[in-house]
């Protein structure tokens, strides 16, 4: 399987920073057509460059402004490998990605949805600020079979509790997964005694997760 160079995501990450979009574009294309897997342009090219972004910004080596060109410009990139990677084979499962209310990242459940079609799945994905009685809407009209919340910023954490426990109160048996930044400091463990909840840390972990439900 074929990697993406330290080369190319400098020059990536450089473009970015710059707000090239086309040259951002042009360089993922090359990817696409050299059939790079879309799990390694998502976490070696969007993931990281973002998150060094990100990092830049803490350090004040890179402006608000900057930032918000480089996520709008990977949004598009992300829709763009998305639909490069589509499944002919579907499974026959909705999933039905989204944001907790007040939640205004959302490349990570771009992603996650991006990724979810790639294996077959028909995703349903809702974005950021997504009302929790609009979520619980969703899952009443399409019945999916996996429900993936993304979260970033800790403070939204009581937001994400009650938006499960919704879930669960009507719909006892729904299968979650949630991931994101706002849980890397291992606050996992507020919903670890729900039944059929996961927490996902990366798309590899995604990817185990995927492999090991039963067709």
């Amino acid at each position: 399987m074929k990697m993406i160079s330290e080369a190319v995501y400098l020059h990536y990450l450089n473009s970015l920073l710059d707000g090239d979009k086309q040259q951002c574009v042009q360089i993922v294309i090359n990817l696409v057509e050299q059939r790079v897997s879309i799990k390694e342009i998502y976490m070696e090219l969007f993931q990281r460059s973002m998150y060094r972004i990100g990092q830049l910004w803490e350090k004040e080596r890179c402006s608000i402004a900057k930032e918000h060109v480089a996520t709008k410009i990977t949004e598009g990139l992300i829709e763009l490998v998305s639909e490069n990677y589509l499944c002919s084979k579907k499974n026959g499962k909705i999933a039905l990605v989204t944001c907790v209310d007040k939640e205004f990242h959302e490349l990570g459940a771009r992603m996650v949805a991006g990724f979810l079609q790639a294996n077959g799945w028909d995703t349903l994905f809702a974005g950021s600020n997504t009302p929790a009685n609009e979520i619980l809407f969703m899952i009443r009209e399409r019945n999916p079979e996996l429900v993936g919340i993304s979260i970033s910023f800790y403070v939204n954490l009581s937001r994400l509790v009650k938006l499960i426990n919704d879930i669960k109160n009507e719909f006892p048996f729904q299968t979650i997964i949630v991931g994101g930044q706002a849980l890397a400091q291992d606050y996992s463990n507020i919903f670890a005694g729900i039944d059929d909840v996961t927490y996902i840390t990366c798309l590899n972990g995604l990817e185990k997760y995927l492999a090991a439900i039963p067709e």
